[in-house]
């Protein structure tokens, strides 16, 4: 008899299908009461601080994606299979149609909210309560969990789905039923309705699946097999609607270099991700793979296959860290591994001769932990204080050129659509073609030229990192005329790390 034989138990008879061990077993669950309780403690601390969520959902400011989001909603029908844009505009008139920033990243933040438990059903089966509460608890302290549940976008949404459909998959593949393995795969793949990234997320977890199944069992493999190639069918059927999504997002953004964008998706997402988590993350990766716990491997290789995918879509096309948004609870559960036991474990082997998954010693399982949640509680706190939720501070801007304008009065904004949102109080649906605001951009970077000719008195709302999207001689003539010829007169300063989202007012008087 082999290892592996040992490993999955006596078989039965010939052309029968051997007997699945329960999932909680074959992850090491069956922990004492006290470990039970470690992760429902866990589990309670997520959700309390999950609600970060809803603290100060209506101040932050709109940024450019939501307010087109916004216009966006009215454009679409539900035969768009564009359900985002129809949620949030649904949510919107059922609270009463004024699209405030609370109305718009309701459902979001909700969503948002739901994927903290979403993350611990999912990955219990094949981690283990402590792991799955302690994944649980990076997605509810996270800041890059909390600003896109803080976002009126669709991110969050993709990202549930995918939790709903990989913990269907992973209960699946553990029980060898391969028909549940493959309705998580689909029930995945439905991201696609929201976004494009619900595609690589389905695609990810059905070639894990295949590839390194969580657990050893043939009816596993087999499981696997079969939910594979029937998801083939599907797949060929949704390519042509996801390839015509992809080739108009590659007129739009189109990579001018493939290298440096490739090397700006991977920066982004490991600054979001966070340095503390990616390192626990790969580190735990190589740990298992060496160990060969088919668990954490086949966590691992879903953000892994997810990941590279990406990165080799980033070298034809633009693409920042929020289109691997939803592959973060993976990476959060591979750097939580070790809070399980300290040392590797093969899911699937008998628990008889193991400890329990649950049972690593209370001291380095704590101090694990406090290393997980210290860095990203921190990070959560600047973000409510210091980055202001890392927003342009756009309506207390407009709102104080629209004190002091004259009705004649002409407004330039950098970009414009934000700024024609706060000033007509978001009643024009059309955003796109905004006509109460002049544009100041790449397109049209000199729309000061004719004010010198124009009796009006002019208003610039200006981001100032919106300049850098000007060609070097625009944005210099336009620094030239704002200092020389307009006169300064308020700063709303926002500095994120390397990005200033700072907001500078200026008034130009022909007549003066």
């Amino acid at each position: 008899m082999t290892s592996e034989d040992a490993q999955q138990g006596p078989q039965g008879a010939p052309g029968t299908e051997p007997r699945q061990a329960d999932p909680s077993a074959q992850a090491g669950l069956g922990a004492p009461d006290r470990d039970a309780t470690f992760a429902s403690w866990l589990l309670g601390a997520a959700l309390v601080f999950g609600l970060l969520r809803f603290v100060r959902l209506g101040e932050w400011s709109l940024w450019l994606d939501e307010v087109y989001a916004w216009g966006d909603s009215h454009a679409v029908q539900a035969v768009d299979a564009k359900v985002g844009y129809l949620l949030i505009r649904w949510t919107v008139e059922a609270l009463g149609g004024t699209p405030s920033e609370t109305a718009l990243r309701l459902t979001p933040a909700l969503i948002g909210y739901a994927a903290i438990p979403l993350t611990y059903w999912a990955f219990w089966p094949v981690a283990g309560r402590a792991r799955a509460a302690t994944a649980a608890l990076v997605v509810a302290l996270s800041a890059w969990e909390i600003q896109w549940s803080q976002t009126a976008r669709f991110y969050t949404m993709v990202q549930a789905l995918g939790l709903l459909g990989g913990g269907l998959s992973i209960r699946g593949l553990i029980s060898g039923r391969w028909l549940l393995t493959v309705l998580g795969i689909l029930l995945a793949g439905l991201g696609v309705l929201f976004h494009l990234e619900g595609a690589v997320v389905a695609g990810a977890i059905g070639a894990a699946a295949f590839l390194v199944p969580p657990v050893t069992a043939p009816a596993a493999r087999r499981s696997a097999r079969l939910a594979f190639l029937a998801c083939a069918i599907p797949s060929m059927l949704a390519l042509p609607f996801v390839w015509s999504v992809f080739t108009k997002y590659l007129e739009k953004k189109a990579a001018q270099s493939p290298v440096a964008s490739v090397a700006h998706f991977a920066l982004t997402v490991g600054s979001f991700v966070t340095p503390t988590v990616a390192a626990l993350a790969l580190g735990s990766f190589i740990v298992a793979w060496r160990g060969k716990d088919r668990g954490a491997v086949f966590v691992g290789s879903v953000a892994v296959i997810g990941g590279a995918t990406l990165a080799g879509v980033a070298a034809f096309a633009t693409m920042s860290a929020q289109y691997a948004f939803a592959f973060f609870p993976w990476i959060a559960l591979l750097a939580a591994w070790p809070i399980g036991r300290s040392g590797g474990s093969r899911v699937g082997a008998s628990p008889a001769g193991n400890r329990s998954a649950e049972e690593s010693p209370a001291g380095p399982r704590a101090l694990w932990l406090l290393v997980l949640a210290v860095p990203l509680l921190s990070q959560s706190v600047l973000y409510f204080t210091v980055d202001r939720g890392q927003r342009a501070r756009w309506r207390e801007a407009v709102e104080l050129v629209a004190a002091r304008r004259s009705p004649e009065d002409i407004v330039i904004g950098a970009p414009a659509p934000v700024v024609e949102f706060y000033l007509t109080g978001g009643r024009e649906a059309d955003v796109r073609h905004h006509d109460a605001v002049i544009s100041l951009d790449r397109y049209n970077p000199d729309p000061f030229e004719s004010l010198e000719n124009d009796s009006r008195v002019a208003w610039f709302v200006i981001r100032n990192d919106y300049n850098l999207s000007l060609a070097r001689r625009d944005r210099e003539r336009l620094q030239r005329f704002l200092t020389e010829r307009c006169q300064f007169v308020e700063h709303f300063p926002v500095l994120v790390e390397a990005r200033d989202l700072s907001i500078s007012v200026w008034r130009f008087d022909p007549n003066e």
